[in-house]
């Protein structure tokens, strides 16, 4: 729960410093607010028995590994025309046969429709689905009742 919010920190926190030309003063003005807020909650949560410190400070660590690693790395790079883009050159990529699982699904997804043909049909469905009619007997609402019986007048 809590650690899943400190592992994006964290990692958010290794973005900023691993792309600090890019971010400027910025950048460093949002690793402060973010070393306060570290600081803040694991001060609050050495206060608290029931709070688990070391997983919060796994997860930030956990989460910035994983930033340093996998995680972007911007650079400006020259276009021909003189123009510039940012380019990111991450240090360790995942292999290809993951990378692409996305695009082969929509590849499988695209066969899937032709082959079932939705484009031609699609326009003819109606909004909402047809459904038999039920019983055309409407409910007669029953007056509430008590369970206890009337009190008599005793006189």
């Amino acid at each position: 729960r809590r650690e899943l919010f400190f592992g994006i920190v964290g990692a958010y926190y290794v973005f900023l410093s691993r792309n600090r030309r890019l971010f400027g003063r910025q950048g460093a003005n949002m690793q402060q607010g973010i070393t306060r807020t570290i600081a803040v909650n694991l001060f609050l949560g050495a206060m608290n028995p029931m709070v688990d410190n070391w997983g919060h400070i796994g997860g930030a660590v956990g989460g910035a590994a994983m930033a340093y690693y996998f995680g972007p790395r911007l650079y400006m790079a020259g276009l021909p025309n003189g123009g510039r883009t940012i380019v990111d050159k991450p240090l360790l990529r995942l292999p290809r046969s993951i990378e692409s699982i996305p695009d082969q699904f929509l590849e499988t997804f695209r066969k899937m429709k032709r082959r079932m043909q939705v484009d031609r049909y699609m326009s003819d469905l109606p909004v909402k689905p047809w459904r038999p009619k039920q019983n055309s007997r409407r409910l007669v609402p029953v007056p509430n009742r008590s369970i206890r019986p009337a009190k008599k007048n005793n006189r």
